[in-house]
């Protein structure tokens, strides 16, 4: 049976709960580890976990480190299991990336991912499906048409468009690439809605200034 074994629900900020109003003081490095099923303990750049799945060779793999994640092949697991597997390799992206960033010395995003955040962002966050983007080059997630957003539990919001269903959840909040700036690490699960398509990406957005553009400045998926 795959899935976690463990569950930690703990050392979530109270800055993912509070008023969505955009900050300009520092703020402080959080990571939603209720996000991260199998979790047991964060620490620093990698996370002590008890998570199992079930291998391509009929055993199990058991995980009790983001590096052992880090170091198996996909081929290794069994091909149902495969998006339990990226889901567990997006989770230990984010809390590497977290475990690797600093507090941000200012804000100009909100303190928590709220509709229209994500209206605001690049339509380049939206999934890409088959290395091909989805959206036309420029345009903001609002301006998909057809596209409809709602608020979900747990901090997450759901964005439909005509070829995609897509939540975003919020994992991290922080400066992950140093330049003083506070960034927000975004999960993407997605799935296409009239085929069998699905996947996971991760997405880092930013806000420089405020009143300036909401930028995604790193994902997952087209990093080297």
């Amino acid at each position: 049976m795959a899935g976690p074994t463990g569950l930690l629900a703990v050392a979530v900020s109270s800055a993912l709960l509070g008023c969505a109003a955009v900050r300009t003081a520092p703020s402080e490095q959080v990571f939603n580890a209720a996000a991260f099923a199998g979790l047991v303990e964060p620490r620093g750049e990698d996370g002590r976990l008890d998570y199992v799945l079930d291998g391509a060779n009929g055993g199990e793999l058991r995980f009790g480190r983001c590096a052992q994640v880090a170091a198996t092949d996909a081929a290794a697991v069994r091909e149902d299991q495969y998006p339990l597997f990226q889901l567990l390799r997006a989770n230990c992206q984010a809390l590497a990336r977290y475990g690797a960033g600093q507090p941000a010395r200012r804000s100009h995003l909100p303190e928590t991912l709220t509709p229209a955040l994500v209206r605001e962002l690049p339509a380049s966050a939206l999934p890409v499906v088959g290395g091909q983007a989805t959206s036309p080059t420029g345009a903001r997630v609002e301006d998909v048409p057809g596209m409809s957003i709602e608020a979900l539990p747990g901090g997450r919001v759901r964005v439909l468009t005509g070829t995609d269903d897509s939540v975003y959840t919020l994992m991290a909040q922080g400066d992950f690439d140093g330049d003083g700036v506070q960034d927000m690490l975004l999960r993407l699960d997605w799935r296409t809605r009239d085929a069998f398509g699905r996947g996971v990406d991760l997405l880092q957005i930013t806000r420089r200034s405020a009143g300036g553009a909401t930028e995604l400045n790193w994902r997952l998926s087209a990093a080297p």
